[in-house]
């Protein structure tokens, strides 16, 4: 069970892996009066600038909740737009970012989901960063938890060793949240475990880069014991 049970980040002072959840992009299209796709295509903009820049002060791997596969509940303008904004952020950022970092770009969900034009990106970019190994960015796209540990489970020979089949694989340091709600909402839980979380009153398209930075001075100054 040794590898189950340690299953927890380092005690870096930097984080290896970051997870971020950009809530609240409903509100600010409500607030600024413009459409959904507006406001996502501005927090796709968002993600690309902070992305880069954590990967510039040493995170190596950054796990981001686009959707949860509850959200293709919702009516089928709000599933237009996320998925429209998701889809055209390939050609914009994801392998202009993939190729500059050599990133590999990791998908965690379920493609059936997703529309043709989608699951298509999805493939392209898998393939062109499949041999790229220096960072990793993880797209949640139609996720859910427990889609991924059975799948684990189902393909594990070794249960002890299942977290080696997970969508994603490393624990995560430090999760950003926005939009003022204090829950995961089943981002990655079991990667999760020891993260610190760090919540934002502002929607997603108001935090800034000090933000972020003000986050990361605080989880250097964090004595992390895991349970010691």
């Amino acid at each position: 069970m040794g590898s189950v049970d340690n299953f927890h980040p380092s005690k870096e002072s930097t984080p290896y892996h970051i997870g971020i959840i950009p809530d609240g992009g409903r509100r600010w299209a409500k607030q600024k009066n413009i459409s959904l796709l507006e406001s996502y295509n501005i927090t796709k903009k968002n993600l690309s600038y902070f992305t880069k820049y954590l990967f510039s002060v040493g995170v190596m791997e950054i796990s981001i909740y686009l959707s949860s596969a509850q959200n293709f509940r919702r009516n089928q303008e709000e599933v237009d737009a996320f998925s429209n904004s998701a889809e055209s952020a390939f050609n914009e950022y994801i392998f202009s970012i993939a190729d500059e970092f050599n990133v590999k770009v990791n998908i965690a969900g379920n493609p059936n989901l997703l529309s043709k034009n989608l699951r298509k990106k999805i493939q392209d970019i898998k393939q062109i960063t499949g041999e790229q190994n220096k960072r990793t960015i993880n797209l949640c796209i139609a996720y859910n938890p427990f889609d991924e540990i059975f799948q684990a489970f189902s393909i594990s020979s070794d249960k002890t060793d299942f977290k080696d089949y997970l969508w994603v694989k490393t624990p995560i340091d430090l999760i950003i949240r926005s939009g003022g709600a204090n829950l995961l909402s089943n981002f990655l839980p079991l990667q999760s475990g020891f993260a610190r979380i760090y919540f934002f009153e502002k929607l997603f398209n108001d935090i800034t880069l000090n933000d972020i930075k003000n986050v990361l001075e605080k989880f250097s100054l964090t004595d992390r014991k895991y349970g010691e």
